[in-house]
């Protein structure tokens, strides 16, 4: 199934470590296709719960973002 036939995209970022107070807004702010103010905290992954030093942010992705992001990957 493609993201620009209709179905929901969902993008999900995972930071480890130590970073900087405001990389992680940097690097959330620079993923195309998605509200820079619907970020939303995840407190798990869906195989584990996280690590103490990692961070998961989930957002959805405009489908056509979403299609060209994975043409340019294939």
């Amino acid at each position: 199934m493609r993201a620009d036939q209709g179905h929901e995209t969902y993008v999900a970022i995972r930071v480890t470590g130590s970073v900087p107070q405001n990389l992680t807004a940097v690097i959330l702010h620079r993923v195309p296709g998605c509200s820079t103010d619907a970020w939303f905290p995840e407190y798990a992954l869906p195989e584990r719960e996280l690590l103490p030093a990692e961070q998961v942010w989930s957002n959805l992705m405009d489908p056509k973002a979403a299609a060209r992001l994975l043409d340019e990957e294939a």
